[in-house]
């Protein structure tokens, strides 16, 4: 016969089943979590006694529904999102069918899987202690369901299954440190929504949108001062194509690609100096050596974006360093001078760059870049292509053509907005510069990109973010999504690709002091209640952002960053040569420690409790009468005992009940006169003496 489920212990199942699901709504389908609730209502019902346990042909529909929610939800056969809906969905069916302790074993096992799952899509510091609580949850149901049905307790499952989580920790830690952490031995593809961040197209207006988030994109930490925000460009992606009122990434032109590829190659994986880039090696050589400039170096931990490029300032270079390790050989530098990853982020990124602000990329132009560089969509901005030509011609260089277009920006009706006016596909660029003159940074950066290929100077848009906020608490730079940012590069003949940011010339204070810094009233309404532009005015917000962003970035930096190399890094710090004989050592130290923290607790609840003062007393005197044949009984309290002794002696037995149960603080004067008169009560049963023992005391 099945053993039923406790009542006590399957509401705290329930409350955990609830716990372990609720924060993948997030990730999952409508219809899965639909699923869920309807499952979770029968269940509570038959708990209740109103409904009974689904049939089988019942079952078999919840099962196609089932089936009918993940194929509803939209997620590739093989994707994490996928593997996790069938998972929770056959937590949510066992759940309605479980009857007996066997089943309820099942869902609980079920529930710490889920709990697991839960950290490939977040492994944020407050997902960790919430999950933390789940956790606990679950196994204070598995507490409820070993003990009687009459004993379960909720508050008592809750304490013994918090002792039993807090007993583990040591042991979790020291596996976390030590423990080799090496690859699965599956692959389930990581998620693939879509995230917030620089897209591989830009229309004008979309970093405006972008710009509205206050999502982290990624922080970075500087080995020495940090730039002033106006150097602090860090470039992500290059755009070269424009077609139809949109920016694309960088192509060859047509008919070039196969000879490109033989002649130079695009990208330079790991720390080797690329042939694109030889000014790299004398540049290293002067910082190392002869004791030149030393590159600016940083370390980022970018959040995942699940594309393929990475960021950093001007030519960046990747550090071959314990740190890094393999990871090195993972990331490439492009042929326009961009950081890259073999892989799409998928996850926290950490990873350490050189950049060499003062190196000259591209002195000499090759001709397929320069093609690609200064191409243009036929008869399309014809106003904008004749304005540009005009002003070139009366221009005495390519830095004055420059800095007329920026006089231009500066002088003008141009005005910067989050909320531009709607542009069309066709001329937009006219559009923009003739007629609304309104815009965010990728509308000036494309109308300037746009007038220098007019003029025959090649010149790109270069996507990215610009500036960041400095975390006076952990001394780190946060860059957000509403840092993004657009500027162009123009390459001048014996200076290579020059930076020019149109914006600096229509809102400079946008470069120089931040986003908030540059836009209306009204612009800055459009924020979240809940972004530093709109909290900064409150006093002591911006103190308690900062230091709650500061402990998520050590949490990312020790906890999530915690990967192999830096593993292998800090191994090396505490053990120098690391071979599996010490790891090991270290592994056993760690578990015995552990285990003598669990002994520790457990003697400690055996230790002997400190007796009530009166109680000690008390337990002298009745020890030294059990010789006279007078022995407490277990059901005897302490005044009893006395009354069965001498009953006459009501003042010692009164005495005896209000320090006991009526006092919480007795005096050293009340505990002398009971100890006097307990021991004359003692001298009278050893003498046979009763009478005006009393009187005399």
């Amino acid at each position: 016969m099945e053993i039923q489920i406790p009542r006590n212990a399957l509401a705290l199942l329930m409350i955990a089943q609830a716990m372990v699901v609720l924060p993948h709504s997030q990730q999952l389908s409508p219809w899965i979590m639909a699923v869920c609730v309807v499952c979770g209502i029968w269940r509570w019902m038959v708990f209740q006694g109103r409904w009974d346990y689904p049939r089988r042909w019942l079952k078999a529909m919840l099962v196609l529904g089932s089936v009918a929610a993940v194929a509803l939800s939209g997620s590739s056969a093989f994707s994490l999102e996928t593997a996790t809906s069938l998972l929770i969905l056959a937590f949510a069916l066992k759940l309605v069918e479980m009857k007996g302790r066997r089943d309820a074993y099942l869902v609980m096992y079920l529930g710490y899987f889920i709990i697991a799952t839960e950290f490939l899509f977040s492994q944020s510091i407050s997902m960790a202690a919430y999950e933390l609580v789940a956790a606990v949850v679950v196994t204070a149901s598995m507490v409820g369901m070993n003990q009687m049905h009459a004993r379960v307790r909720p508050m008592g499952s809750f304490k013994l299954a918090s002792a039993l989580i807090l007993q583990a920790l040591p042991l979790m830690l020291v596996l976390f440190l030590f423990f080799p952490r090496i690859a699965p031995l599956w692959s389930i593809p990581l998620p693939g929504g879509a995230k917030t961040g620089i897209s591989d197209r830009v229309t004008p207006g979309d970093i405006a949108k972008l710009s509205q988030s206050q999502e982290i994109a990624f922080r970075v930490e500087f080995e020495s001062q940090i730039p002033a925000p106006s150097q602090l460009y860090w470039r992500g992606l290059v755009y070269s194509n424009f077609e139809n009122g949109s920016w694309t990434q960088a192509s060859p032109p047509p008919g070039q690609r196969q000879s490109i590829l033989r002649t130079s190659s695009q990208i330079s994986w790991g720390t080797r100096v690329p042939e694109f880039l030889p000014e790299l090696e004398n540049a290293r050589t002067e910082a190392t050596v002869s004791g030149g400039v030393k590159p600016l170096a940083y370390e980022i931990l970018l959040q995942p974006t699940q594309s393929s490029w990475l960021f950093g300032l001007q030519v960046p270079t990747i550090t071959e360093s314990v740190e890094a390790g393999s990871q090195s050989n993972n990331i490439g530098l492009t042929r326009d001078f961009r950081l890259m990853s073999r892989e799409p982020v998928s996850a926290l990124m950490r990873y350490k760059v050189h950049s060499y602000s003062e190196l000259v990329p591209d002195r000499e132009l090759p001709d397929w870049i320069r093609t690609r560089e200064t191409r243009l969509p036929l008869e399309d901005n014809p106003r904008t292509v004749q304005f540009a030509q005009g002003l070139f011609a009366e221009s005495n260089s390519v830095e004055d053509f420059a800095r007329r277009i920026m006089l231009q920006i500066g002088t003008g009706a141009y005005r910067y907005t989050l909320a531009p006016p709607g542009l069309p596909r066709s001329n937009s660029i006219d559009a923009f510069w003739f007629e609304t003159q309104a815009g965010f940074c990728s509308h000036y950066a494309g109308a300037f990109v746009y007038m220098m290929r007019a003029a025959g100077i090649p010149a790109r848009m270069v996507g990215g973010y610009q500036g960041g906020d400095l975390n006076p608490v952990g001394q780190f730079l946060v860059v957000r999504q509403m840092d993004a940012h657009a500027w162009t590069e123009v390459w001048i003949k014996g200076r290579g690709w020059v930076r020019y940011d149109p914006t600096n010339a229509v809102a400079p204070e946008r470069i120089e002091r931040g986003l908030d810094a540059a836009l209306s009233s009204e612009d800055l309404g459009m924020f979240s209640v809940l972004t530093n532009a709109r909290l900064s005015n409150f006093a002591g917000m911006a103190d308690l952002i900062y230091m709650f962003d500061s402990v998520g970035h050590r949490w990312n930096l020790w906890v999530v960053g915690y990967d192999p190399n830096v593993q292998a890094a800090y191994l090396k710090k505490i053990l120098g040569n690391v071979t599996p004989g010490k790891i090991a050592i270290v592994l056993l130290i760690g578990v015995a420690l552990s285990m003598a923290l669990v002994v520790i607790a457990l003697f400690w609840r055996r230790r002997k409790v400190r007796l009530h003062p009166v109680l000690r007393i008390f337990l002298k005197f009745s020890k030294g009468v059990e010789r006279f044949g007078f022995v407490r009984q277990s059901n005897e309290s302490p005044a009893q005992f006395v009354a069965r002794i001498d009953a006459r002696r009501s003042s010692l037995i009164e005495q005896l009940d209000q320090l006991l149960y009526n006092s919480r603080n007795v005096s050293s004067t009340q505990l002398a006169l009971l100890r006097k008169r307990l021991r004359r009560l003692q001298v009278s049963v050893a003498l046979g003496l009763t009478k005006d023992i009393e009187t005399a005391g």
